[in-house]
């Protein structure tokens, strides 16, 4: 078996189950890529990436570039490495510095290819109420997302789960089919891959604050998939009693009647909200400031009545 010399790119925390795999491998780690520390927070302190974290724990070379420029890619092939392994880096790679690998480029993305290519791929599949989610691993092409598909996992999505709990569960699927896929390379078995087809192409573009806000004209599927989907970011939002509130969990309610959109009911110490066809059942709210509540938590702290309604965050 050869061991590989490898470069990773990634950045947030979905890039971190693959690296620490391919860093307590027998391959050969030679640096990590990630974007530059940006300020976040109210106080806007410089915050490192998940994967900088990583790095600086571990004494791995760790390299930030603003852009992949000719001089960046020059150091980078004086390393004299085999392969590169991408997992949510979030800058674009030129093709350029993709022909400096010898055994290419792959990348970890949390969609079933050729649908949701783009910066979002699981908040858009189940923005869009998509009955399957997966992972896939690709070869890295100049065009987005376009490789050819190495290795695939898809799972028929559990209407419960957040885009939170998916980020988790397919980064960690993604690791493990990345390591497989390294492990064929490196023992120089055929690999076997699968074209995308390009009239089956979605595009997930980049989650934006403002599509979080209720407008009161979703159905109820369509306003669970936005709260499971928004959950971790930017989170779903609403006002009620005029202050702004965070919706974090709901599923569907067990009361079939027709309601009124924004409409509180309580039935069982539960919290139930009124959209254009049904009520759904909040499980997890916070009005912005306080803490994050169950629903029956929320009608005992608020001392919550059935005639009040949610409105339009501000």
């Amino acid at each position: 078996m050869t061991k590989l010399r490898i470069i990773y790119a990634g950045t947030p925390e979905f890039a971190l189950p693959c690296l620490n795999k391919i860093y307590d491998s027998e391959h050969d780690l030679l640096a990590v890529l990630t974007q530059p520390d940006r300020p976040a927070g109210r106080g806007l302190k410089f915050q490192l990436s998940a994967v900088k974290q990583f790095a600086t724990e571990k004494n791995l070379t760790c390299y930030q570039p603003i852009k992949i420029d000719l001089d960046f890619i020059k150091r980078i092939k004086q390393l004299k490495p085999d392969i590169l392994i991408v997992a949510a880096y979030g800058i674009i790679l030129p093709v350029e510095f993709i022909n400096i690998f010898p055994l290419k480029a792959f990348n970890i993305h949390g969609s079933i290819l050729p649908k949701w290519r783009g910066a979002a791929p699981i908040q858009r599949a189940i923005l869009n109420g998509d009955k399957e989610i997966g992972v896939s691993i690709m070869e890295v092409v100049e065009k987005l997302d376009a490789g050819n598909v190495y290795a695939l996992k898809k799972y028929l999505r559990d209407v419960k789960l957040t885009s939170k709990n998916y980020f988790q569960i397919l980064a960690d699927d993604g690791a493990e089919l990345m390591l497989n896929h390294l492990h064929l390379i490196a023992c120089n078995h055929n690999l076997i891959s699968k074209r995308q087809n390009d009239l089956e192409v979605t595009y997930a573009k980049k989650i934006s604050k403002e599509e979080a806000f209720v407008t009161f004209s979703e159905d109820s599927n369509q306003l669970i998939n936005k709260i499971l989907a928004f959950n971790p970011f930017p989170i779903v939002r609403a006002a009620f009693r005029g202050k702004d509130c965070k919706i974090y969990h709901a599923e569907k309610s067990n009361i079939g009647r027709m309601s009124t959109p924004g409409q509180v009911l309580i039935r069982n110490h539960e919290l139930h909200l009124g959209t254009i066809d049904t009520f759904i059942k909040i499980n997890q709210i916070q009005i912005v400031g306080g803490k994050i509540l169950t629903g029956s938590d929320f009608i005992k702290s608020y001392q919550v009545k059935p005639t009040e309604l949610f409105t339009h965050a501000t």
